[in-house]
């Protein structure tokens, strides 16, 4: 280990291509910290509630800090909180603190992750103890690691596929875009049923996907003769994140035509069950072993659908109590539902503890309603164990109205919060254009109310508001998230002013963009344990552009200016002191494709810093690696100097002028029998200029004893200057059938005939429509000699009956509910015609300028017997009818249409017969502008006499 760390100390005069640090120094810095708050003095413990936290960008952390005075004298002197410039500490960053000999005294710390806290990398909340005279006695620390804001998307551009003698082979196109803000490096897997499984086929497709990008991929399997027997099977498709994250599911139904079979419900597949049981123990031969039970699944009832969540947590040290938390119970029926146990709600105050919500939607009316109640204890069977104060308590209701292009919701929320000394109200109200020529539109106005929790003689009224735009316009894409609120305003987002705007223009092979972003926070409370109010801010400003060359290869350059400030950092004599930190820097990324299962991606930012703690101009430069082929994986991350204030801070107790941070991580993944045994290790070297050289070793194993059952194994080994400890846990996974109580099945046959003359009776000259495909719910049919498909054991519920256009034979979609053991539907079918058009804008010189949009514009048909068809026109303005023979009259939906555009009035009438398609082509008259005139008289001009 030594010389592992003497080689490291050696690298770091070279500037090489690395990732970001991996989440296992989390778990380093938490045994350097606790090793050092208990070494320093055992008769003084220092210890935070919680030393690793997992948390979201723009949360609220909180966090109590224990200090035990074991000593026989009293203890005087200062504890002291810093943190990064990334995270902002809403609570005192210094307290006086006086303890008698054997007492004990607890500190609420609030930190605020903001947009710009990092993922990928720890961040640190450091908590030092001084005596009097500024001498350090004791230091601890907790580490936060943020989530990474990911967005992909996955779906087939197609739900079925029917087989039938001419098939040959199964072609799936599957489109993978992401709009998130991040690229992602992305697993998709592909599964057919075993039977059909075969090593040629069952392939995982792993690649780099760009933000704003898309891609689509082909599946293609040769069809076999066991296919065309079966009664019909789903491919599944499951995108996964590198870390194993699952961001999207979809199946396609591939059918064989048949006239007779019988109901299979789709989540009777293991494939889509969730219900499951999982125990296992963590920490095991370790004084920290604990036992964890987790379960999940729904039950089917007659009535309705109950749900059901368990996550219970057993120490073997009796000190830790019990723990029982995402827990809960659903009862959902019709428009209806409740849900009590662990309730979490994020609204303008997060909400989360012990309670029960109940929600009514009003589907007539496109109404939704919802009220909750929980406490503030986020244990279902007992007290938290860090929690040292009230735990509150809160109530909410909300109201919803939707329209087809619209929203409008309002909630009122109720707060007592014994931690932040305050009981809080809330009236938010929030109107939402979900479709406003390409954009969606979401703009917010509330009030709010606090008062002292412990005295209600002082009263805070507060405001919010906020404007967010989103969408496309032709070549443009738009983000616009803007808000602000006053300091005493509840919830996270108090005393905030808020820009972040963002314009791309997306062009066919690159993205070129520009970004500004500005927050602001002067947040202001009534808690008695913050000595000062903070105040911090960053803005950002950036242009970029990214696009494709060398045929594959995806790169991007983007010069940025960022600034940062804050009052936060406070020494001795320095007193409100806003300290801040900025730069300019290049960013620049390359992302190469090598072949199937074989990518380099590589994301450097290099640039010329200043900091209010140093009079010097300095470099800093920070580079991250991924590369991969086949199993093996390699991340590596190396960054010199300082990029955040919270870095500055520490370089300038520490006497730090360019710290170092060094890592390097090869993991290696593989599967065996056919997926049943799947393991993963890996192995982390790191260094770090101010705490030391470390190492971390992982390994996990996971073998399905049964289809059912799975066995897992875990280990991970740390070593931290000198210091080690391992971690094995162990568990056993169990899914769990989908139960039905109640179920009651109908079976339901279809005659389909066709009507020659159109009476809507099978009666003398009418013929059986034996061979026509038709669909019952998207499964697939073809119609026996006499004409008939039967469907057998269906739940009773309403079904939708499509029947195709073969050979000029049509008939509408039908809609039944059934309510008995039996039903039988006869459609007649009617002998049709085709009927195509196109949507064409008429205008002039005079008319309004308007976006000339021709897609989703409704067009009415309707025949002599005043039976009305609709269809709507796609991209291109082009409509397509398949209507039974006849004559028809058409007309535009005005709805559909912009205030300034008609449709000419008195559109032929068209006749169809089942021979010759007719084409008829329809006017929207754009309507010319009003143009004001006025009649000027000249002064010269003699009035008639």
């Amino acid at each position: 280990m030594n010389g592992i760390s003497s080689v490291l100390s050696k690298i770091s005069g070279s500037v090489s291509l690395f990732v970001k640090l991996s989440l296992v120094l989390t778990l380093l810095s938490f045994n350097s910290s606790a090793l050092k708050a208990q070494s320093s003095d055992s008769l003084i413990v220092l210890e935070p509630s919680r030393r690793i936290i997992n948390a979201s960008n723009e949360e609220l952390i909180d966090l109590t800090l224990k200090l035990v005075n074991r000593k026989s004298v009293p203890l005087s002197g200062v504890i002291n909180i810093n943190l990064e410039s990334s995270m902002n500490l809403i609570s005192k960053n210094k307290t006086a603190v006086n303890i008698q000999p054997g007492d004990s005294l607890f500190i609420p710390v609030k930190v605020f992750v903001t947009k710009k806290t990092t993922s990928g990398k720890v961040h640190v909340i450091r908590f030092n103890l001084s005596d009097t005279e500024n001498n350090l006695l004791l230091a601890t620390e907790s580490t936060v690691q943020v989530s990474v804001k990911r967005n992909v998307n996955m779906f087939a551009l197609v739900s079925s596929i029917l087989l039938d003698v001419t098939s040959d082979s199964i072609r799936i196109p599957v489109r993978i875009s992401n709009p998130g803000n991040t690229a992602q490096r992305i697993t998709m897997i592909n599964r057919f049923p075993p039977v059909f499984q075969n090593e040629a086929f069952h392939s995982t497709l792993e690649f780099v996907i760009q933000p704003s990008a898309d891609t689509l991929i082909t599946i293609t399997k040769p069809v076999t003769r066991k296919m065309f027997a079966s009664e019909g099977f789903d491919v599944t498709f499951t995108g996964l994140y590198s870390n194993g994250d699952v961001f999207g599911m979809a199946y396609v139904r591939i059918q064989s035509g048949r006239s007779d079979r019988a109901y299979r419900d789709p989540l009777q597949s293991d494939n889509y069950n969730a219900n499951s049981i999982s125990l296992s123990s963590q920490s095991m031969f370790s004084d920290n072993q604990s036992y964890l039970l987790y379960g999940q699944g729904d039950l089917e009832l007659k009535s309705g659908q109950l749900g059901y969540s368990l996550d219970y947590t057993k120490w073997q040290n009796s000190y830790s109590p019990s723990m029982m938390r995402n827990t809960w119970v659903s009862y959902e029926s019709n428009n209806m539902g409740i849900t009590a146990g662990n309730i979490n709600r994020n609204m303008d105050i997060n909400l989360s503890g012990r309670g029960a919500n109940v929600f009514m939607n009003d589907t007539t009316n496109n109404d939704s309603y919802e009220v909750g109640y929980l406490d503030g204890n986020s244990n279902l069977i007992g007290q938290d164990f860090y929690n040292f104060m009230p735990t509150g308590s809160a109530g909410w209701g909300s109201y919803t109205h939707r329209k087809e292009n619209s929203e409008f919701s309002t909630s009122v929320i109720y707060e007592i919060n014994p931690m932040l000394n305050a009981n809080s109200a809330i009236l938010g109200n929030t109107y939402t254009l979900t479709k406003f020529k390409g954009l969606r539109i979401q703009a917010n106005l509330s009030a709010g109310n606090t008062s002292q929790y412990d005295s209600t003689s002082i009263v805070k009224a507060s405001l919010a508001s906020g404007l967010n735009i989103t969408g496309t316009i032709k070549k443009f894409a738009i983000s616009s998230s803007n808000y602000f609120s006053t300091g005493y305003y509840p919830g996270m987002r108090r005393g905030a002013l808020s820009f972040n705007e963002r314009l791309t223009w997306l062009r066919e092979s690159s993205n070129v963009w520009v970004g500004f972003d500005y927050n602001y926070y002067a947040p202001k409370n009534f808690t008695t344990f913050q000595l000062y109010m903070p105040r911090f801010s960053t803005m950002r400003a950036e242009v970029g552009m990214s696009g494709t060359v060398l045929k594959k290869m995806v790169t991007s350059v983007s010069p940025l200016f960022f600034r940062e400030t804050n009052n936060s950092f406070r020494f001795s004599g320095s007193g409100d002191v806003v300290h801040n930190l900025s730069y300019w820097n290049l960013n620049a990324s390359i992302n190469y494709p090598i072949a199937n299962n074989h990518y380099l991606s590589v994301n450097t930012e290099s640039g010329f810093y200043n900091t209010s703690f140093d009079d010097k101009t300095r470099f800093h430069f920070r580079s991250n690696l991924n590369y991969k082929k086949g199993i093996f994986n390699l991340s590596s991350t190396l960054q010199f100097g300082t990029f955040y204030i919270g870095e500055a801070v520490n370089n300038y107790l520490r006497s730090q002028e360019s710290p170092r941070i060094l890592s390097i991580i090869p993991t290696v993944r593989k599967s065996f029998y056919r997926n049943k045994l799947r393991t993963e290790a890996g192995v982390a070297f790191m260094n770090n200029s101010s705490y030391g050289s470390s190492s971390f070793l992982t390994g996990r194993a996971e073998y399905d004893v049964l289809p059912k059952t799975s066995f897992y194994s875990s280990i991970n080994h740390n070593r931290f200057n000198g210091y080690q400890f391992s971690i094995l846990e162990v568990g056993l996974t169990q899914k769990l059938s989908l139960p039905k109580v109640g179920a009651t099945n109908s079976d339901l046959e279809v005659i389909a005939y066709r009507d020659m003359n159109q009476n809507n009776i099978f009666d003398q000259g009418d013929q059986r429509a034996d061979g026509h495909l038709l669909y019952i719910n998207d499964v697939a049919f073809i119609a026996d000699a006499s004409g008939s498909v039967v469907y057998k054991k269906l739940p009773l519920d309403n079904y939708r009956v499509s029947i195709t256009n073969d050979k000029g034979w049509y008939a509408p979609d039908q809609y039944i509910r059934l309510e008995k053991k039996k039903h039988r539907l006869e459609i007649p079918l009617k002998r049709t015609g085709t009927l195509k058009g196109s949507l064409v804008y008429s205008f002039d010189e005079f008319s309004y300028e308007i976006n000339r949009n021709l897609q989703g514009i409704a067009v009415i048909a309707t025949d002599e017997n005043n039976v009305r068809y609709m269809t709507k026109s796609n991209l291109d303005g082009q409509i397509i009818f398949y209507l039974p023979v006849g004559k028809y009259t058409l007309v535009v939906d005005g709805a559909n249409l912009p205030p300034e555009v008609e449709a000419e009035k008195n559109i032929p009438m068209v006749v169809l017969d089942a021979e010759t398609p007719k084409n008829i082509t329809i006017k929207l008259i754009i309507k010319p502008r009003k143009i004001e005139t006025k009649k000027f008289t000249s002064p010269n001009k003699l009035p008639n006499r």
